[in-house]
């Protein structure tokens, strides 16, 4: 469901959702788009292995979390490294 909402998501940002600042669609949209493939592929994973449903939202929901934190920990951290070199 989140990675089907993503796209009206997107699209509310791109054009009548206005919060200023023109890279918002890059901040909010991408970090929304990478957790909920995520959290899709982490659901279908844990669901097809036979894990409860309750388990399966709960720890895809933990893992995309943990991967869009470590997204932005990679980007904050070693791009200016990277520019610096």
């Amino acid at each position: 469901m989140p990675f089907a909402l993503t796209a009206g998501f997107v699209w509310l940002v791109s054009g009548p959702l206005s919060l200023g600042g023109g890279e918002k669609d890059i901040f909010l949209s991408i970090p929304l788009l990478l957790w909920s493939f995520v959290f899709l592929v982490g659901y279908l994973l844990l669901w097809l292995r036979g894990a409860r449903l309750a388990r399966s939202i709960a720890v895809s929901a933990a893992i995309a979390t943990v991967v869009v934190a470590v997204a932005w920990v990679v980007l904050l951290v070693a791009w200016p490294v990277a520019s610096a070199a």
